[in-house]
């Protein structure tokens, strides 16, 4: 499958592939693979409210507050633009999930001492 975009920590490892399905008014419906899980302490937030469903292999969710939640497929879950949050792991060494993603409302924000430290080994 050709992927249309890829992201990926600082030092430009993959963490998840995005294939864009559809799209209509300002709304998407993309297919995502997950590589592997967000770096410790790398919290983001969305620039969209959104709603996922995990098609397989599923992950952890660490959210910026200390709470863990498992994702499993199956599972649909309401994404907020606020919600401040990592990957922490993956339970297959990959997952698949659909999102469906409203029009963007917010920035995204990098939240956590992950990103300075990231950010000060890439300037050295």
């Amino acid at each position: 499958m050709n992927w249309d975009e890829w992201r990926g920590s600082l030092d430009g490892r993959p963490v998840m592939f995005t294939k864009h399905l559809a799209h209509w008014r300002g709304v998407r419906l993309d297919l995502h693979k997950m590589m592997r899980a967000d770096d410790a302490d790398c919290f983001h937030t969305h620039p969209a409210w959104a709603v996922r469903c995990v098609l397989w292999g599923g992950y952890v969710e660490e959210r910026a507050g200390g709470v863990w939640r498992a994702f499993f497929p199956g599972r649909v879950g309401i994404v907020r633009p606020a919600l401040a949050h990592r990957i922490a792991g993956l339970f297959h060494n990959s997952s698949f999930s659909v999102w469906l993603r409203f029009p963007k409302c917010a920035e995204v924000k990098l939240i956590g001492e992950g990103w300075k430290q990231q950010v000060g080994s890439a300037a050295e």
